[in-house]
């Protein structure tokens, strides 16, 4: 071969190790990142995460493709604890719950997300450090390790008193504001047949048992006392106190016992619960009972017409004090460190919390059951049956982060949804909610695992205790003697270790 040749040969030859060498061409529409995700989905509806309308949409607008491990609700908790037992975790884990504390402060095995959060996550860091309620996501060693899930309303308590304005209205009687007056208001439900049936079958006073809902624990706000389903509160000062302890837990039982004693107060509060307590309210002989609200819930429409929202009334020389509900943050999502692109993972994530995607997540697409508008706020036109819309949207498995103002300048709310916040900002302006909110003691300040394991050890012991007193106290009335033995039971089941323990928590937290 001459050298004409050789060159030629030479230049083929250059040239198919450079076509070789070369990276294929990108598939037209083919994401630029791939991440593997442990996703929470609810029980008995059928999804499909990773063919969803709406992550397609967030795919094509970020680049980063997720493939989802999606886990039902009854097998969550083992599945988080076997993905962190592995060799090899998911880049994410979205929704359900996260014990951060164990896997984020004590085993390291979340990314902090501190240093990323302006970088990456633009639209949910504004609306988080606007809403106040930063300090819910951070953990005890001072780092965030997680992305909140917030739905807010602007809720305040949880149960609302309703009496029987019809009842009212008939035996010409006025709102009653104080216990003597609201126990005469009963003692006229119950004698002078206000339904007009001409059978005194009338009950003053319907409720189920321990909790803020439709429970008795409300009706202690009368005395002062904002008893709650963890039994301690804390004042504006930063004192805790056990609620079963205080003066106003046996006054209240005390009243109790006499509403239980004059056939006022149905003695099946006791072991009912909702289901049965909801019948009984919708059979329309009740005069007064305490529920989340009166639209769109168990009872009956014609029967929850008949209802008004009664202030909650208070002793003569006290002050009412009902337990003060607050916006608690639910875990979204969190980064383990095994992931592979933080930038990728937490720009993809952002991208739900743009305004229209986040809101679009919830309740549909623009235009379908979502429509804009003139104001410039979304509302649902209309909420598609059986769990439908979990075919194109995830729904309360996706990400949303939406704090009281916030919602309220770009979602307009449904009827059932105001109807609660008129209630709240009654309350509010009435002031018979405690100052300080037991939930930031109970939910938001960070507790070790140690304190985690005390405080269930020692509720669980505290809880049976104080349920027997309270059926015991109602029952059986109110002694001396009755309620030295019940502070001492007390006691002896840990209610100073309780309430130390708690103290300790919050004393930290204030202190950071």
């Amino acid at each position: 071969m001459n050298a004409s040749g050789k060159l030629i040969l030479l230049t083929i030859l250059a040239g198919l190790m450079l076509c070789g060498c070369s990276a294929p061409e990108k598939e037209a529409g083919s994401p630029d990142v791939t991440l593997t995700a442990l996703q929470y989905e609810i029980e008995n509806v059928p999804v499909d995460f990773s063919s969803m309308w709406y992550f397609q949409k967030i795919e094509e607008e970020t680049g980063v493709h997720v493939d989802f491990d999606e886990v039902k609700d009854s097998e969550w908790n083992s599945s988080v604890s076997l993905a962190f037992a592995r060799g090899k975790m998911p880049d994410l884990i979205l929704r359900g719950s996260l014990d951060v504390e164990e896997y984020g402060v004590t085993r390291h095995l979340l990314v902090p997300l501190d240093e990323y959060m302006h970088l990456y996550l633009p639209n949910y860091t504004a609306r988080l450090e606007n809403s106040g309620l930063k300090s819910q996501l951070t953990a005890s060693d001072g780092h965030i390790y997680q992305l909140g899930f917030l739905i807010s309303q602007g809720v305040n308590t949880n149960g609302h008193f309703f009496i029987n304005r019809q009842w009212l209205d008939r035996l010409g009687l006025d709102m009653p504001e104080t216990v003597e007056e609201l126990t005469e208001v009963l003692r006229h439900f119950r004698d002078d047949d206000p339904n007009g049936n001409g059978i005194r079958d009338e009950t003053g006073m319907e409720f189920t048992f321990d909790d803020n809902n439709t429970g008795i624990y409300n009706l202690y706000s009368f005395f002062g006392l904002p008893l709650n389903e963890e039994y301690v509160y804390v004042t504006e000062e930063g004192d805790v106190h056990f609620a079963p302890e205080e003066d106003a837990f046996f006054e209240t039982a005390e009243w109790l016992n006499q509403m239980y004693r004059e056939g006022i107060l149905d003695i099946d509060f006791i072991s009912q619960g909702s289901n049965i307590w909801a019948a009984k309210v919708n059979e329309g002989k009740t005069g007064l009972f305490s529920y989340w609200r009166l639209q769109n819930t168990a009872l009956d429409p014609e029967v929850a017409d008949a209802y008004e929202v009664m202030v909650p009334v208070h002793r003569s020389g006290k002050k009412a004090c009902l337990h003060r509900n607050m916006d608690i943050i639910e875990f979204g999502a969190a980064l383990t460190t095994d992931n592979r692109d933080i930038e990728s993972s937490l720009r993809w994530l952002d991208a739900q919390f743009e305004t229209e995607n986040m809101l679009v997540a919830q309740n549909g697409r623009v235009g379908d059951t979502l429509v804009l508008r003139e104001d410039g706020r979304y509302e649902v036109s209309y909420v598609p049956r059986d769990n439908e819309l979990y075919q194109t949207v995830p729904v309360i498995c996706g990400q949303f982060f939406a704090p009281a103002a916030y919602y309220a300048s770009v979602y307009v709310p449904a009827a059932h949804r105001q109807e609660k916040s008129g209630y709240c900002a009654l309350y509010e302006e009435a002031g018979v909610l405690e100052k300080v909110s037991s939930k930031l003691l109970t939910t938001v300040a960070p507790k070790t695992s140690e304190e985690n394991a005390a405080i269930t050890r020692l509720k669980a012991r505290l809880k049976a205790v104080v349920d027997a007193q309270i059926v015991t106290l109602v029952t059986q009335g109110v002694t001396e003697e009755g309620r030295a033995a019940c502070l001492e039971k007390m006691r002896a089941a840990g209610s100073a270790a309780y309430r130390d323990v708690y103290q300790q928590v919050y004393d930290r937290w204030q202190g950071e």
